[in-house]
């Protein structure tokens, strides 16, 4: 059954994104009535917002799942983890992106890399190059915490472990400030360690295997990358990107090449999870 629900799910992810499940005004007045009365206490703030709904989806699926023939259960997992994937077009902002690329257009491409960036930052590269590398990583991760850590937890703890990810995101984007140094940052770095990794893996076997072997084991037992450093070494390694000069055009299949890779692994990782479904 929870084969089945990760197959629906990805196939409403991917025919278009589940917008209306995807409205997280909840959450931002969650944070903010705790912050009111909790002051600068943020650890227990932390603990508390996320905590609180993940065992509270915990305690109706335990009471409810069963419900209709377990009909119940599978719905409330469905919706809890089309929530749980990742916001945004991102392969639009993709495609924006490369086709100012292949127009040789780098100023609108400077544009562009903004909305690549999970927080739709501005780059401060200081030359084309740069800004490409800083693109590709930027799409690597948010291609990455779309769908691979939500899949992972979800495997592992059910809805409630896609949920638990997806509101540590969230909580870190009400932050605003301190990322990875702050509590919201390392619980996201914690719950995205294992994943990341895995998904190294997964790239060795649809990508450039010698050198994202390589990649992947300098970086394997590394606690201070975090985890968007990790992915953009692996995925140069998958890619075999070198450090050669690179020109727009060659800079729009690059990331056509990215797209594809993370589409292979997540083929290669459904698979995975089919193979051991029918095994046990």
């Amino acid at each position: 059954m929870t084969f089945l629900v990760l197959v629906i799910a990805l196939g409403v992810v991917l025919m278009g994104a589940p917008a209306a499940l995807q409205r997280d005004g909840w959450f931002a007045a969650w944070w903010a009535w705790l912050a009111a009365r909790l002051g600068d206490a943020d650890l227990v703030r932390l603990a508390v917002a996320v905590l609180a709904p993940v065992l509270g989806l915990a305690l109706v699926l335990q009471l409810a799942g069963g419900w209709l023939f377990g009909l119940v259960g599978v719905a409330v997992n469905l919706a809890v983890l089309l929530y749980a994937f990742g916001r945004g077009d991102l392969d639009g902002d993709i495609r924006h992106y490369r086709d100012d690329l292949h127009r040789e257009d780098t100023q609108a491409a400077w544009h562009d890399a903004a909305g690549l960036d999970a927080r739709h930052r501005e780059s401060a590269a200081a030359s084309w190059r740069e800004l490409h590398d800083q693109a590709v990583e930027a799409v690597a991760y948010r291609y990455f915490e779309r769908y691979f850590p939500v899949l992972f937890w979800f495997l592992l703890l059910g809805a409630p472990g896609a949920l638990l990810y997806r509101l540590a995101v969230l909580a870190l984007g009400q932050r605003g400030d301190g990322e990875g140094r702050s509590a919201e940052g390392q619980l996201l770095w914690v719950l995205e360690w294992i994943p990341v990794r895995l998904v190294g893996l997964l790239f060795a076997l649809v990508g450039n295997f010698a050198a994202t072997v390589r990649e992947w084991r300098e970086t394997l037992l590394c606690a201070t990358s975090t985890s968007a450093e990790v992915l953009g070494r692996v995925v140069r390694g998958a890619l075999a990107s070198g450090d050669e000069a690179l020109s727009t055009r060659q800079g729009a299949l690059e990331m056509d090449a990215l797209v594809a890779l993370y589409r292979r692994a997540l083929i290669l990782f459904l698979g995975l999870i089919a193979l051991v479904t029918l095994l046990t």
